[in-house]
């Protein structure tokens, strides 16, 4: 069971960095990139939550946002909404690119730029699932195995043996 709990972590883990790199390459290759003119963190107890972000569009429209998959390390601020510290990651002047059919969906550039690069986590993911699998797999070949041995079917490895 915990092997087969590692492969969907594994799998949970791919679904993941797979949209968030998607998402990366759709907003550096085709989306719009601007420096915005406000950015309000929120940090909870949790570590960073949302980043709000104020911008204005290549057309000239003025959008407020939060920012998609941020990061969730607090960087010691305090509790509360407020402006991001000097040379955090969020901090000011923050370039953020944005779908240009939908403003409001935006990431930090340096989010995105990581997201792209990441070549470890996929490699991880996958062979989580594959030694996820694989374990399992050889356990229910062994439980199938003893369950012959004690003559019932393949399938009912959890009986025991007729007459016990």
């Amino acid at each position: 069971m915990p092997a087969l709990v590692v492969a969907l972590v594994g799998v949970l883990m791919l679904a993941d960095v797979s949209y968030r790199q998607n998402l990366g390459h759709e907003l550096l290759d085709g989306g719009g990139e601007a420096v915005a003119s406000s950015v309000q963190v929120f940090s909870g107890r949790g570590g960073l939550g949302d980043v709000e972000v104020a911008f204005r569009t290549d057309g000239g429209r003025e959008v407020k946002a939060v920012l998609a998959e941020t990061g969730t390390d607090d960087e010691g601020m305090p509790e509360g909404l407020q402006a991001p510290a000097p040379g955090t990651r969020y901090a000011p002047p923050l370039t953020i690119n944005y779908r240009r059919s939908d403003p409001t969906v935006a990431v930090a550039s340096v989010d995105a730029q990581e997201w792209v690069a990441d070549r470890r986590t996929p490699v991880i993911s996958r062979w989580m699932i594959a030694g996820g699998l694989a374990v399992t797999l050889v356990a229910l070949a062994g439980l199938t195995r003893g369950a012959r041995r004690r003559g019932v079917a393949w399938w009912r490895w959890f009986s025991p043996a007729p007459g016990d």
